[in-house]
């Protein structure tokens, strides 16, 4: 009797991984397709068995994470595009922009989440190279575990765009 559960349980089991990893597949395309129509070749992987153990650690230390992962797929799409949009920015900031250093003067959530980290708003006080400090407020996107490191009377590295001097990148904090 118990071999019959045991076999039916097992079978159960295989049949949902199969399925599981079909709509994997599915969604995974789907946002290959998305990746590839905006220039990027991402092709996400099946996770291991330990990177799924990672995964749900994670998601009890990270509530915003799995709010985010219970989203609906198109909507995890969509706050990845926005995420991947705000590192785009950064980047062209970086390789761009002219050297400043900046203060955080004020940091204060929005309330809002993308992609399971959250978005603050900073009041910015910049200095370019032989500038005058001026202020600025600049919307920024950290993981809840990383937030302390913009705390207000932070200094950080950043970058201004020489063309609009209210767009900056916040980069490494300055000891």
């Amino acid at each position: 009797m118990f071999k019959k559960i045991r076999d039916k349980v097992n079978e159960a089991t295989q049949q949902g991984a199969a399925r599981g990893a079909q709509e994997f597949q599915q969604h995974a395309e789907q946002f290959r397709r998305a990746a590839a129509a905006q220039g990027y070749d991402i092709t996400p992987q099946l996770p291991t068995p330990q990177a799924a153990a990672q995964a749900f650690r994670s998601m009890n230390a990270d509530p915003d994470t799995a709010a985010f992962l219970a989203l609906p797929m198109e909507e995890q799409l969509r706050q990845q595009q926005e995420l991947q949009a705000y590192g785009t920015e950064l980047r062209r900031l970086y390789d761009t922009g002219e050297p400043a250093t900046l203060v955080v003067r004020a940091l204060e959530p929005t309330g809002r989440t993308i992609a399971g980290q959250a978005q603050y708003t900073a009041t910015l006080e910049v200095t370019r190279s032989g500038g005058v400090p001026y202020r600025t407020v600049a919307q920024l996107i950290a993981p809840q575990a990383t937030v302390q490191q913009y705390a207000p009377g932070t200094r950080h590295e950043a970058r201004v765009d020489p063309a609009d001097p209210a767009k900056v990148g916040v980069f490494g904090p300055i000891a």
